[in-house]
């Protein structure tokens, strides 16, 4: 049945494995991302690899809470929960942000197995905007950092 969420889930899949209408998908442009490359950060830049990809972890996992009706878990805009500053600066940390974000997608599709399409219409708990807005939020925000991504591999190449 091609109903409004079975799309919604078949354009995170997309955004996650392709193929994406805008180019690449967020596998392909975190794939072969050295540890190195990932924690390098250039002058002027914002966030590094490794901070964006913690990043995206934090709203997907924000997200796959509210799903589960766990309105009370948190992630202030800003807050280390957001964007992490402090972390060690290692191979391992990499590899564990990576399979973090890995993770979390799947739970995030798994998760929108129990979500209707009159779900889609109703508030997010303690928030002013729809699940339909949240669900999309996340596939845009992922296009846009993975961009972001993109760039940074391109200057530390």
């Amino acid at each position: 049945m091609n109903t409004e969420i079975n799309r919604i889930a078949k354009l995170l899949e997309r955004n996650w494995n392709g193929p994406m209408w805008h180019g690449t998908n967020l596998s392909e442009v975190l794939k072969d991302i050295s540890w190195e490359k990932a924690f390098a950060k250039p002058q002027n830049a914002s966030h590094n690899i490794y901070e964006y990809v913690r990043h995206m972890s934090a709203w997907r996992r924000w997200t796959v809470e509210q799903l589960k009706g766990n309105a009370s878990y948190r992630v202030e805009l800003n807050s280390p929960e957001d964007w992490q500053v402090e972390y060690e600066i290692t191979e391992a940390n990499w590899k564990a942000a990576l399979q973090e974000l890995e993770t979390l997608q799947a739970e995030l599709i798994s998760n929108l197995g129990s979500v209707t399409d009159e779900k889609l219409d109703e508030l997010v708990p303690e928030r002013k905007f729809k699940w339909y807005v949240l669900l999309h939020g996340v596939i845009h925000h992922d296009i846009y950092h993975s961009a972001q991504i993109s760039l940074l591999k391109k200057m530390n190449a």
